[in-house]
């Protein structure tokens, strides 16, 4: 039994030494503030010991307020009772001010806002761009491609058909219309465009007069009248040569093709649109 005893007196003496040990280091602390107080005085007191002594306890610097998000307005819940385009107009600046906020403060949950309302505006733009093209399909008459079409094979049936057609305007052009050439020897283009629009003639069998505003020969028009005041007749007076323009024997009036000088693929488009087309029913 002694050795038993002997191991719980050793235990006691050390929980009593562990015990003296705390209430020595709570006194220490007790002593310290104590000390403290009577040096300085209670905090706030407006005691001075002088400049060697420095009594104001160091605190910790408190943590730095977190950035708050900037609160983003809400959809007002009176939908039905604004406009479309109000709603719209609301739909922006939510996202120029979630947009805004982002940069001025790129926290977490400034940026997530921001990127989950862009991700909603392109969700309703893709279901916008869906439904259009679907009613679009369904619906001949909204098909813009149907006039002029974009597929390969399909711009290439409708380039056809536009050369047939461009062609017999073109062979019925005397029927109606007249074609005047303005040009003078000096003209560096005119020399350049008489040739080829005498080749472009030739090909499609038709008329040209071609004048000449100095009384000079033409570069490919030996037979060119002088103008004696035929262009300022016609409005052209101070027009830039070379000029090239349809006269409409109908309605006496005078339709400029154009100015400068043209490939004979542009002066076929030109005159088939200003002689067979309707103004702004094949743009």
């Amino acid at each position: 039994m002694a050795p038993a005893l002997n191991c719980a007196w050793k235990r006691a003496a050390n929980y009593v030494l562990a015990a003296a040990g705390l209430a020595l280091m709570l006194s220490a602390s007790i002593a310290t503030a104590a000390e403290w107080r009577s040096w300085c005085g209670e905090p706030g007191s407006g005691a001075s010991l002088g400049w060697h002594f420095y009594c104001d306890r160091t605190e910790e610097p408190d943590e730095p307020p977190r950035a708050q998000p900037v609160p983003v307005p809400s959809v007002p819940s009176d939908d039905a009772e604004r406009s479309a385009t109000e709603r719209i107009e609301t739909m922006r600046r939510r996202l120029e001010e979630a947009r805004a906020a982002a940069i001025l403060d790129p926290s977490t949950a400034n940026v997530t806002a921001y990127l989950r309302l862009q991700q909603e505006t392109l969700q309703r733009a893709a279901a916008f761009s869906d439904a259009f093209r679907r009613t679009v399909w369904a619906t001949p008459e909204l098909d813009y491609t149907l006039r002029r079409p974009v597929g390969a094979l399909a711009k290439r049936l409708w380039s056809d058909e536009r050369r047939q057609a461009r062609d017999a305007a073109l062979a019925s052009l005397g029927e109606r219309y007249g074609l005047i050439y303005l040009g003078h020897a000096g003209c560096a283009g005119c020399k350049v465009f008489g040739p080829l629009l005498r080749a472009f003639a030739q090909r499609h069998g038709l008329e040209v007069l071609a004048v000449s505003l100095t009384g000079e020969a033409l570069e490919g028009w030996p037979e060119a009248v002088p103008d004696n005041g035929r262009a300022a007749r016609l409005g052209l007076g101070e027009a830039p040569v070379p000029a090239l323009v349809l006269f409409d024997t109908q309605t006496r009036r005078v339709l400029p093709v154009g100015f400068g000088v043209m490939a004979e693929d542009e002066m076929a488009m030109r005159i088939y649109a200003l002689t067979a087309l309707e103004p702004g029913h094949d743009y």
